[in-house]
């Protein structure tokens, strides 16, 4: 009877130790910061929309709840460069924005970004302050302004940003 009760405690224990290390282990879950790897995913891939004097519409790659309660968001990426761009702090901003204001929860100031290689090896984790809310209205209603041809666009500063630019003929960048 002894034998038997040692043996369920041994089967119990090591059934423990397993399940600690596939948790750790987990490859989804090693990608994220170590403050989020035991918080709750709550969103993945789901589209937010805000209302307003400008609606905000963005599809979110991943969202977790923090200890804290406070929602943060991840961008998942797959570059060739372990770098972050501006315009992923734009997207996780405007995320942010639709976020907060479609479910009234508090979003942290600040997302993360996960770099992962097109053969899925991971380069990197960057974290990013984001935006203020009125600096993404700010944009965006520029943005429609833009489109719309009531204001002019102004040509930047990098040859390298206004040769992908899908404006840059109508633009005529001073460095041509």
């Amino acid at each position: 009877m002894r034998l038997d009760h040692a043996a369920v405690i041994g089967v119990g224990a090591l059934a423990l130790v397993l399940w600690w290390w596939r948790s750790r282990s987990d490859p989804r879950r090693a990608r994220l910061p170590p403050e989020l790897r035991s918080a709750c995913l709550v969103y993945s891939e789901r589209l937010f929309k805000s209302a307003g004097p400008v609606s905000i519409s963005a599809r979110v790659d991943k969202v977790y709840r923090n200890a804290a309660g406070v929602l943060v968001l991840v961008e998942l990426k797959t570059r060739e460069k372990n770098r972050t761009y501006q315009s992923d702090v734009i997207e996780l901003s405007a995320q942010r924005v639709a976020l907060m204001a479609h479910t009234g929860d508090a979003v942290a100031d600040f997302a993360y970004i996960v770099i992962e290689r097109p053969d899925g090896f991971r380069m990197g984790c960057h974290r990013v302050r984001l935006m203020a809310h009125a600096d993404v209205i700010s944009l965006a209603i520029r943005r429609g302004d833009l489109f719309a041809g009531k204001v002019e666009p102004q040509a930047i500063c990098s040859s390298g940003l206004c040769r992908k630019c899908a404006f840059v003929r109508p633009c005529d960048p001073p460095w041509r």
